[in-house]
């Protein structure tokens, strides 16, 4: 069986956890017109949600 561990993490992180985590990122990795921007927050969140989602026949 594979296992990827921060796709678990984030399959399992509460949406407030995900939202701290790309803030995070926002912050110290976007330029700071883009770190302000909740709809690059709203983006970062979407791609973990994608990420953590099983693919076919993946099993957590």
């Amino acid at each position: 069986m594979y296992s990827n561990k921060l796709a678990e993490a984030l399959a399992a992180a509460s949406e407030t956890d995900k939202v701290e985590l790309a803030h995070f990122l926002a912050n110290n990795l976007d330029s700071a017109e883009h770190a302000r921007d909740s709809a690059r927050v709203r983006d970062y969140v979407a791609a973990f949600d994608r990420f953590a989602a099983p693919r076919e026949g993946e099993r957590f």
